[in-house]
């Protein structure tokens, strides 16, 4: 038994307070798990995260203890929980940074292969997607299979830059619902 287990537990059954405690619980930096394990050792009495999450199941008291303390360490709670979404959001960054710096390390490189590389099997994936969709088509009277047809066009969308689909539909979807809204009014 680990304290995520128990983190896990409370933010899925003890409520709103106590979530935020299972919130540390469950958190990659060493503070606030700290943080959080104290309060559920505090309001179970023990330091041992399996007899902490039995008191937990057994003891609505120990539940509402845990809430207390935790309302009562509010502020120091929001800021683990801020320091963990900072440390997120800089991981984040730091990969994209690595990611774009070894693709412009390979678009600038000295050997031709490398240079080269990444648009040719951009392009040959382009073609066999073209002839695919041509194949299917016009020689076997069919429709192409979309997943196919994302597989092979994958490496030409990467390429172009069209990495993060998803966040670029999240955004139109955000634009285009503010549009309406505004035809609303």
């Amino acid at each position: 038994m680990t304290w995520e287990d128990v983190g896990n537990w409370l933010k899925r059954n003890a409520g709103h307070g106590a979530a935020l405690v299972g919130a540390l619980l469950t958190g990659n930096v060493p503070a606030a798990v700290a943080a959080g394990a104290a309060m559920a050792s505090t309001a179970a009495g023990s330091d041992d995260p399996g007899e902490v999450l039995a008191r937990l199941q057994q003891d609505p008291q120990t539940v509402v203890r845990l809430r207390e303390i935790a309302q009562q360490e509010q502020e120091s709670i929001r800021q683990h929980i801020e320091a963990m979404e900072r440390m997120k959001l800089e991981d984040a960054q730091a990969q994209h940074r690595t990611t774009q710096a070894t693709i412009q390390a390979g678009d600038r490189a000295e050997d031709p292969f490398v240079r080269r590389t990444r648009p040719g099997q951009s392009w040959l994936s382009l073609f066999a997607a073209l002839a695919y969709v041509f194949g299917v088509t016009f020689v076997k009277n069919g429709t192409p299979d979309l997943y196919v047809l994302a597989a092979l066009l994958t490496l030409p969308w990467a390429y172009a830059g069209l990495r993060q689909v998803g966040k670029g539909v999240e955004s139109l979807a955000g634009v285009l619902a503010a549009r309406g809204a505004g035809r609303g009014q």
